[in-house]
């Protein structure tokens, strides 16, 4: 057996209910057809770093070798910077791409989603027959974004 340190695996932190509530609505949806799953609609953002990664990055060189610059990773002073975007996608097309400004916070998401979703569903189903889905995020989750939809 070869076993080797390692780093563990992120995984999302799940309580047991998580586990319940996931298998539940996997049990429901499991004999769905492919036109039903084509109703769907998601969203999601993401941070893009400019010029650096967030994770440890290894090299194997030999010694007296760390300023070859295959083996060194540059680095600019407070990080470099990032950027964040949010888009949405469905079986049917593509959605619009934003551009971020801000922290993602209730208040930033539901003006995002207000002026790109809706458009977005009308333009792809013309019936209203799409179903939006978002995950769990708190600022998916928020009062003021479930009143709104």
């Amino acid at each position: 057996m070869e076993l080797c340190s390692r780093r563990p695996t992120r995984v999302p932190l799940l309580t047991k209910l998580h586990h319940q509530l996931r298998l539940q609505w996997a049990r429901e949806h499991r004999d769905w057809t492919m036109d039903e799953w084509k109703r769907f609609v998601w969203s999601d953002e993401s941070r893009f770093l400019i010029h650096h990664v967030d994770a440890r990055v290894r090299v194997r060189r030999l010694p007296g070798e760390q300023l070859v610059p295959s083996y060194a990773a540059g680095h600019t002073q407070a990080g470099g910077g990032s950027i964040m975007l949010w888009g949405t996608f469905s079986w049917a097309a593509l959605g619009p791409v934003v551009v971020v400004e801000q922290t993602m916070k209730a208040a930033n998401y539901l003006n995002i989603t207000a002026d790109q979703l809706h458009l977005y569903i009308a333009f792809v189903f013309p019936t209203g027959n799409g179903i939006f889905q978002q995950d769990n995020a708190p600022c998916h989750k928020a009062r003021i974004v479930l009143e709104w939809f």
